[in-house]
């Protein structure tokens, strides 16, 4: 999902933009935040996820792409690069469900099985149905083919 995302700025967009990744980090820990640590429901709390990180990228993009946008790429590169450096985080230490929901190996010799756990199995289908529903959007909708066309001439945008 994080791919389909960075290519739908990456081709419609003139600014090297590598820091979508750590706001999408940001917003997932806003969001375990508002829902583990404060208790509010999902519902209440994907909408003042999704509002923070726009806020977030808004200001993002006034106080570090705006004033590089007439820079050469490799500028604004290496400040979207050091936006990217303030926001690391270390890898959590507990790892995610670990109950595995099938098991694929070969019966003719005793090559390792492969598990599958339920987590995995739903950020796969999670990602599937996202790819799809992206590929109706900008093949199928108005918006969708106006992105397209600006990603192949760019001079349409001004």
């Amino acid at each position: 999902m994080l791919a389909l995302g960075l290519n739908l700025i990456s081709a419609s967009s003139t600014v090297t933009w590598i820091c979508y990744a750590e706001l999408v980090m940001i917003g997932m820990y806003g969001m375990y935040y508002l829902v583990q640590v404060f208790g509010l429901p999902y519902y209440v709390a994907a909408p003042f996820t999704i509002l923070l990180v726009a806020g977030l990228g808004a200001l993002l993009h006034l106080l570090v792409i705006a004033p590089l946008l007439s820079a050469p790429p490799i500028n604004q590169l290496l400040a979207t690069g050091a936006c990217c450096s303030c926001c690391k985080a270390s890898p959590p230490s507990r790892s995610a469900s670990t109950s595995a929901t099938s098991a694929f190996g070969c019966r003719c010799c005793s090559s390792p099985k492969m598990h599958l756990s339920y987590s995995r199995l739903l950020a796969f289908s999670a990602a599937l149905i996202g790819m799809v529903l992206v590929y109706l959007f900008m093949t199928r909708t108005y918006v969708g083919t106006a992105i397209r066309a600006i990603s192949q001439d760019r001079q349409i945008m001004r």
